[in-house]
């Protein structure tokens, strides 16, 4: 009787690889540097342009002397935290069992995570507008004046 194996090295080094790879890999969810306003109008108002995005974003999640908090960052992970988790974990099979890749999985995190962020700063109508603001504005609706906010949610995937 002869014993025989079969040596799997070769595959449990590319596992160790993709392992090391995906430990060193992530995906960046907000306003990514260099995102600033541009011009534009509306009601005969112009929107200032090279403001920086994070700025404005950092000022209406935190709130400022004259802008009160309206946190739509951190309430979309909170309120989504199983959701999250969920996508990862089953992302993670997916590139673990290679039917998926590590940029694809992130990508799709990614996008999962900036449609939170979206539908967070839509449905946001507390604390109302000032009505100076609303006069200006001619809107009541928080965190949406020119769009340019909720258009610049970005993710950025980073595989090392």
């Amino acid at each position: 009787m002869t014993a025989s194996f079969k040596d799997n090295r070769k595959e449990f080094d590319k596992r160790i690889a993709l392992l090391e790879q995906l430990g060193n890999s992530y995906v960046l969810i907000g306003f990514q540097t260099g995102e600033v306003t541009y011009s534009q109008v509306k009601n005969n108002i112009r929107k200032k342009p090279g403001m920086v995005m994070a700025q404005i974003a950092a000022a209406n999640e935190f709130g400022t002397n004259h802008i009160p908090a309206r946190p739509f960052m951190r309430t979309s992970f909170d309120e989504n935290r199983q959701r999250i988790n969920n996508i990862i974990a089953n992302e993670y099979d997916k590139i673990l069992a290679g039917t998926s890749t590590i940029k694809r999985s992130l990508d799709l995190i990614g996008l999962f995570g900036t449609d939170l962020i979206q539908q967070k700063i839509r449905a946001i109508y507390v604390p109302p507008n000032a009505p100076s603001t609303i006069a200006r504005k001619k809107s009541s609706k928080p965190l949406i004046d020119f769009g340019q906010m909720i258009q610049s949610v970005r993710h950025k995937t980073v595989i090392q």
